[in-house]
C-alpha cells in the first residue's frame, strides 16, 4: 500500500492527554478563566497528592444515537434530493457558475495520470462512487443516510459523517452532527452523535492514531455572551445568538471528550473599554478580533455563524492544529499539546501560548495588520499539511476558492510556513505572518479557469500531481505540477441541475478500503 495516496489520516503516535493543573493566569484576561468552566471539577479525594488537581470533565454530552436525519439542503440552483424541486439558480450564483462553464472534457493522458480510484459523493444523492481513469463508474455504492464525506483509512475501514436534524443548528451551511466508523465489510465499529442543543460537529473531522476524533464544533451562546466579550451589539443577530468555533477530541469508544479547544477564550476587542478583553488588536495576534467581521457587497455584519471553520487538519510530528475561517479569509494554527485547561488560557503547552493562535496566515487585516494588499486567501477551504513521503511534504497546501468581489476565479496554494527550529513561528512587533511567497500555485490559463466558490478541495499524489476539486458543480481535474491537465471529470445525474461535492480523493490500486466496494477485487 502506498500512503503518499492519502491526504487525511495522520497514523503515527500520539501523546496521550495528560490532565495537568490549570494554566497560569494569562497576561490579557478573558470573561472566562478556568474558575468558572463548567468543564471542571474537583478530583475524587484519592491523595494528598493529587487532592488539588482538577479534573477536566466535558459538559457536552455524547451518546450513541445519532436521531433524526437531516435532508441537505444545496445552493439555490444546485441538484436537490430526488423528489425535492431544484430551485431557481439567483443571477448572483448564475455569474459565478458561468466561469469556465461550457469548455469541453480534455481527454485523459494516459501517461500521466494518477493510477487508482476516485470515491466521489455527490452532496444530495445517497450513493457514492468509485471512478477510474476512463471516468467510468466502476462501483456504486449505496448508503442508507445522505454522507457529508467518507475516508478511507489505511487500515480499509470507513469514517462516515452524515448530517443530524438540529432546531438550533438547522441553517448551518455544512452541518453534520453523526460520525461512525465502519470496518472494511461494513460493519459498524462505532456511532456518535455529536449533537445538541448546545453544540454540533459541523464539516470535517481527523481519525488520530491512538483511536480518537478531532471535530470541528460549533457551539451556541446567547449573543450577551459575546457583547459581555466587546461585540458590538449592532453586530449580533435579533434572534439573540451567538456561535462560536471550537474543536473537541473524542474517545468514541467511551463517548468522552478527552480534550477541546474554543474560539470564545481567545477573543480581543478595541470596542467597550469596559470590558476585560479590551486591547490594542494589532499587539495580539494571537487572538481572534470579535469584531471582526464578513464584508462585502450583499454581507453584513449580522451573521450568527462568526467564523465558520470548514476545515481542520493534524500536524502529528508538531502536535498541532491547522483550521480554516471561510469568513474571515485566513487559516490559523493551534497546539494540541495543551490540557485542556491550559487550552483555554494564553500560556502552557509545547509552545507555551496555551490556546492562542501560534500561527495565522492569509488575511492580516484581521489583526489589523497590513492591508487588502497583503492579502492572500479568498473564502478558502481544506487547509493541510501534505503528508510525509509525498513531494512538498510539510508545506501547506490550501483549495483558495475566491471571492465574487474581489478575485472571481479558483486557485490552489502551497507555501512553506515560516518556522523556527522548535516548530513555533516567530513574529516581529508590527509585522506580519510570512511567507509572502508561494512555493506552487495552480492557476489555470482564463481558457481553462474555474470559479468553485465554495466548498471544494485538493490533494496532492504520490507522483507530484494534485486532485483539485471544483465542489461547486462536481469537476474533478487532476493536473501536473505545470499546470497541465491529464484527468478531467465531471458528475452528472438525471437531474438537470450542476451537482456538489464537499471532498473527492484519488486512492491506490491496493488501498485496503477498496477491497469491499470494487465488485471484482480479490
Amino acid at each position: 500500500m502506498n500512503k503518499a495516496n492519502f491526504r487525511r489520516l495522520r497514523i503515527v503516535s500520539v501523546a496521550t492527554i495528560v490532565m495537568g493543573l490549570c494554566a497560569c493566569t494569562p497576561e490579557l484576561v478573558n470573561s472566562v478563566t478556568a474558575a468558572k468552566i463548567d468543564s471542571v471539577v474537583e478530583a475524587p479525594m484519592v491523595s494528598e497528592a493529587f487532592s488539588s488537581q482538577p479534573v477536566f470533565v466535558s459538559n457536552k454530552r455524547v451518546t450513541s444515537d445519532c436521531g433524526v436525519e437531516s435532508i441537505p439542503v444545496p445552493a439555490p440552483g444546485f441538484a436537490d434530493a430526488l423528489g425535492r424541486e431544484t430551485k431557481q439558480m439567483p443571477p448572483p450564483i448564475e455569474a459565478r457558475q458561468a466561469v469556465g462553464a461550457g469548455r469541453e472534457l480534455l481527454a485523459t493522458d494516459e501517461d500521466r495520470v494518477s493510477p487508482g480510484y476516485i470515491l466521489v459523493e455527490p452532496v444530495t444523492v445517497k450513493q457514492s462512487f468509485l471512478i477510474n481513469n476512463d471516468k467510468e463508474v466502476v462501483a456504486a455504492i449505496k448508503n442508507e443516510n445522505y454522507l457529508t464525506y467518507t475516508q478511507l483509512l489505511p487500515n480499509g475501514h470507513r469514517i462516515l459523517e452524515r448530517p443530524v436534524y438540529s432546531e438550533v443548528f438547522n441553517a448551518g451551511g455544512g452541518k453534520a452532527g453523526c460520525v461512525e466508523e465502519q470496518d472494511a465489510e461494513g460493519n459498524l465499529l462505532w456511532r456518535v452523535n455529536l449533537s445538541s442543543d448546545q453544540y454540533i460537529h459541523h464539516h470535517d473531522v481527523v481519525k488520530l492514531a491512538n483511536g480518537n476524533i478531532l471535530a470541528l464544533i460549533w457551539e451556541s451562546e446567547p449573543a450577551d455572551k459575546a457583547i459581555s466579550q466587546g461585540r458590538n451589539p449592532e453586530l449580533v443577530v435579533e434572534d439573540g445568538t451567538f456561535w462560536y468555533d471550537g474543536v473537541i477530541e473524542v474517545n468514541p469508544y467511551t463517548m468522552q471528550i478527552v480534550w477541546e479547544w474554543s474560539t470564545k477564550h481567545h477573543v480581543i476587542q478595541d470596542f467597550d473599554t469596559s470590558q476585560p478583553n479590551y486591547g490594542v488588536v494589532a499587539d495580539h495576534p494571537g487572538l481572534f478580533d470579535i469584531n471582526r467581521v464578513r464584508t462585502g457587497p450583499g454581507t453584513t455584519g449580522l451573521i450568527t455563524d462568526w467564523t465558520h471553520m470548514n476545515a481542520i487538519d493534524y500536524n502529528p510530528e508538531l502536535d498541532q492544529i491547522a483550521l480554516s475561517s471561510y469568513y474571515l479569509s485566513e487559516i490559523l494554527v493551534i497546539d494540541h499539546s495543551t490540557t485542556p485547561l491550559e487550552s483555554i488560557g494564553h500560556s502552557g503547552g509545547r509552545y507555551g501560548k496555551g490556546g492562542d493562535f501560534l500561527y495565522r496566515w492569509g488575511n492580516p487585516q484581521n489583526y489589523k495588520r497590513g492591508s487588502e494588499a497583503d492579502r492572500k486567501l479568498f473564502n478558502q477551504h481544506d487547509v493541510q499539511w501534505i503528508l510525509p513521503g509525498l513531494p512538498g511534504e510539510g508545506n501547506i497546501m490550501i483549495f483558495n476558492n475566491g471571492n465574487p468581489d474581489v478575485r472571481p476565479y479558483t486557485t490552489v496554494i502551497e507555501f512553506t510556513p515560516e518556522m523556527n527550529s522548535d516548530g513555533g513561528y516567530d513574529l516581529e512587533d508590527g509585522a506580519t505572518y510570512g511567507p509572502e511567497t508561494l512555493v506552487w500555485k495552480y492557476d489555470p490559463p482564463i481558457e481553462e479557469r474555474f470559479f468553485s466558490w465554495f466548498i471544494s478541495g485538493a490533494q496532492r499524489l504520490a507522483n507530484g500531481n494534485t486532485l483539485v476539486n471544483h465542489g461547486a458543480g462536481a469537476h474533478l481535474r487532476e493536473v501536473t505540477s505545470s499546470g497541465d491537465i491529464v484527468w478531467d471529470y465531471s458528475y452528472k445525474d438525471e437531474i438537470d441541475a450542476p451537482h456538489q461535492i464537499f471532498r473527492a480523493y484519488r486512492y491506490a490500486p491496493d488501498h485496503p478500503g477498496l477491497v469491499h466496494l470494487l465488485p471484482n477485487a480479490e
